[in-house]
């Protein structure tokens, strides 16, 4: 990706990313910011560093972001964004009255309702039937109940080792790709698809001209037609995942948080819903960042900012689809 023609102050922005030590992935995230700001920029004949606070946050509306969290990051961007643009002698505007404190209750603010979609299990099940390779419906799956990892590690990364039914309580030993490791429950559903997945010899459920065949391997996910050592599959992998779960949920905006918030929703559904009274207390949200390993304010996963999962849970979603709970935190 690289910056369009008509973004404002081109050569300065170009300037300013060539100043960053990042990696490629942010590098594309940051350029697709810069490319989105463009329409609001023109209209206003200004730069991001001359904005005022009313056009910042109408730029933060415009940004389309589906979750306090990822446009915390986009804001935290067009901040230090600003900063050096001051620092630099680009612009002498210091009327920017923003927030000192980036909170999540104010990024809540700005986020695009229309993007979010969440699912039901049910719903889930319905589509994954769609797909044909069930690798890529598994994956999904996973995703829902908790596992993921970076660059969808602790799902490649699965083996039939890990997967351990006790007594009816099936439990899946994940490991990422900087070898962190954890236990969670899981369902007898996807336990058992997994292992018939680790079973599954081709792409396709039914034999058909050009299917792919699986490479012999102790991995459940299976690279098809491997031709060299390397059995492993890559996180392109859950990317082409996603892409046909575009296709087939008909939601352009799915991304794997998608899948997995949604898997929050009836995670929490399931934790209270035997309770006569379904309260959702920070007992049974320490369990959700556990299962979904997110939440945490600490990188050794110590500390849960209740604020953050919180404005991670959908209540309508789960009083409309689910049951009527209560949130007591």
């Amino acid at each position: 990706m690289i910056l369009k023609d008509n973004v404002f102050n081109k050569d300065i922005k170009e300037w300013y990313l060539t100043s960053l030590d990042i990696q490629e992935n942010s590098l594309t995230t940051y350029l697709s910011l810069f490319n989105k700001a463009t329409v609001l920029e023109n209209q206003k004949n200004k730069d991001i560093f001359d904005m005022n606070k009313v056009e910042l946050e109408e730029l933060f509306y415009s940004l389309k972001s589906p979750s306090p969290q990822s446009l915390s990051a986009s804001i935290g961007f067009i901040i230090r964004y600003i900063e050096w643009a001051i620092a630099n002698g680009y612009t002498n505007n210091r009327s920017q009255r923003l927030p000192t404190s980036i909170t999540m209750e104010y990024c809540s603010t700005f986020v695009y309702k229309a993007a979010i979609i969440r699912y039901t299990r049910e719903q889930l099940f319905s589509y994954m039937n769609l797909f044909d390779d069930q690798r890529h419906a598994v994956f999904l799956l996973c995703l829902f109940e908790g596992i993921k990892g970076e660059g969808y590690s602790e799902i490649l990364n699965l083996k039939m080792a890990d997967l351990e039914n006790s007594n009816g309580v099936y439990l899946a030993k994940l490991t990422n790709n900087k070898g962190f490791r954890r236990v969670i429950e899981i369902s007898d559903e996807l336990y058992w698809r997994l292992e018939k997945l680790d079973k599954i010899s081709s792409t396709s459920i039914k034999p058909k001209q050009g299917q792919k065949y699986f490479s012999d391997s102790t991995y459940i996910f299976k690279k098809a037609n491997a031709k060299s050592e390397d059995i492993q599959l890559r996180a392109s992998f859950g990317n082409r995942a996603l892409d046909l779960a575009k296709v087939i949920f008909d939601n352009h905006n799915l991304i794997a948080s998608t899948i997995q918030a949604s898997g929050m929703m009836w995670y929490i559904w399931e934790l209270v819903c035997q309770n006569e009274v379904k309260v959702v207390n920070k007992e049974i949200l320490e369990k959700v960042a556990s299962k979904y390993d997110t939440g945490y304010v600490d990188k050794n996963n110590q500390y849960v900012s209740f604020s953050i999962l919180r404005h991670k849970i959908d209540l309508d979603f789960i009083n409309t689809n689910y049951g009527q709970i209560i949130m007591d935190v």
